[in-house]
């Protein structure tokens, strides 16, 4: 923390019917989170050594286009705790970390509890005011998906697919970025055929779209490439995820046929 600038801290907390090792697991597993909170575009492990790893984060905002972020988290499983330091400053805030703990309770439920630090160069009680209100989303998000029978298990499709292309990893990653909508940057968000989108270039082997508008039956579909050299030329694992409630077999076709197309753009045969 700097020493120049007054440490604020907020609080959140709610109680879940749903066991604390359970609710640990998802807010912890973070290559679920774009399931968990609908608004997470996508996610990367970028290191991990240990309890510690850094992750990096897209969200989309509220008022459009995205929010980048990487965070240093320490993970204790068995304390049922989640520390962290957020890295790069997001607007008025210049520093931001603090803790998550999973507390369970008798009748085998849990009391979750987030206690946050920042510092900020803004008035902090608004920014403060920032914080609560989006804690108080994840915690309300976080309640109903870990309370569902099926929110992060049976309403959730995923299918993947790989191919051997032809030509390196910079030739198919520029194939396939040429058959993309183009955007500006590694990361951008605008309007598309598909209506608004958001699409992401990672580390030049992961290429990643998600609809803002999902096609139908599905609430949430994101499509992800990951490029990896191989003999000869570059293997492309092509994935879909979907979230639907209904028409499940309709939702998976779709997603199969997307996992097809996906392969193809990148010169599969």
């Amino acid at each position: 923390m700097a020493a120049d600038r007054q440490v604020h801290r907020t609080r959140a907390e709610v109680d879940i019917d749903a066991p604390a090792d359970a609710v640990y697991r998802a807010l912890t597993g973070v290559a679920d989170w774009p399931v968990l909170y609908p608004w997470i575009a996508h996610t990367e492990v970028l290191g991990q050594e240990g309890p510690d790893d850094e992750v990096k984060f897209w969200a989309v905002r509220p008022e459009g286009g995205l929010r980048v972020w990487t965070s240093r988290r320490t993970l204790d499983p068995e304390a049922r705790r989640m520390v962290f330091v957020q890295r790069g400053s997001v607007g008025p805030i210049k520093e931001l970390g603090g803790t998550w703990d999973f507390l369970p309770r008798e009748d085998g439920g849990c009391r979750v509890e987030s206690g946050h630090w920042f510092t900020t160069d803004a008035d902090p009680a608004l920014t403060a005011g920032e914080l609560d209100r989006h804690g108080a989303l994840q915690m309300r998000t976080l309640k109903s998906q870990t309370e569902s029978a099926t929110a992060l298990t049976t309403a959730v499709i995923r299918v993947s697919d790989s191919a051997p292309v032809p030509g390196s990893l910079a030739e198919v990653r520029g194939r396939l970025l040429a058959a993309l909508p183009a955007g500006e940057g590694d990361a951008w968000f605008g309007e598309t055929d598909a209506g608004p989108t958001v699409q992401i270039a990672h580390g030049g082997d992961v290429l990643v779209q998600k609809r803002l508008s999902p096609p139908s039956p599905t609430e949430l579909y994101r499509t992800r490439w990951r490029l990896a050299e191989e003999a000869g030329g570059v293997r492309v694992t092509a994935d879909v995820l979907a979230v639907t409630p209904r028409e499940h077999d309709r939702a998976r076709r779709l997603a199969e046929t997307e996992v097809r197309d996906a392969l193809a753009l990148a010169g599969a045969r």
